[in-house]
């Protein structure tokens, strides 16, 4: 396999492990409280902000780099961490999470499809390995309300 196939089959792999991981333990779970769901919404937010950085340098090192495409993506990570912010404070009023979460797995749906033709380090892949399962675990923890 050459280098950017290879890649795209571990993410797809790695994918494919955390949706299976997160609907099992969706059921497994007792419902979470409105508590429980605001602290990991939170831990989404505070680590989207991580990533957003991470991200930034990754990109900046990237097969894009100097391009348009590179602003678009930087732009696409803001738009992700900001959708995160919107998500929480929402929540945090209404107990509710639509349009919100939504927008949220649009943005993330995105970012995945950017992250599967742009090589990125390590450390950035792992933090957003991280963000994908708590989303997951976030949007099933709602569609069983």
């Amino acid at each position: 396999m050459n280098r950017i196939s290879r890649s795209t089959f571990i993410r797809a792999a790695v994918a494919l492990l955390l949706s299976l991981t997160s609907f099992s333990s969706a059921g497994a779970q007792a419902r979470l409280s409105d508590k429980d769901l605001a602290q990991r919404i939170q831990n989404l937010n505070n680590d989207s902000k991580k990533f957003q950085s991470s991200f930034n340098n990754s990109i900046s090192k990237s097969s894009i780099r100097k391009t348009s495409q590179e602003k678009d993506a930087k732009k696409l990570a803001d738009n992700f961490t900001k959708s995160t912010k919107s998500l929480l404070d929402y929540f945090k009023k209404t107990k509710k999470s639509d349009p919100y979460l939504q927008n949220t797995l649009d943005y993330a749906s995105q970012l995945d499809k950017l992250q599967s033709s742009v090589q990125l380090d390590s450390t950035t892949a792992s933090q957003w390995t991280r963000i994908r399962t708590q989303l997951n675990d976030i949007a099933n923890a709602f569609h069983a309300r």
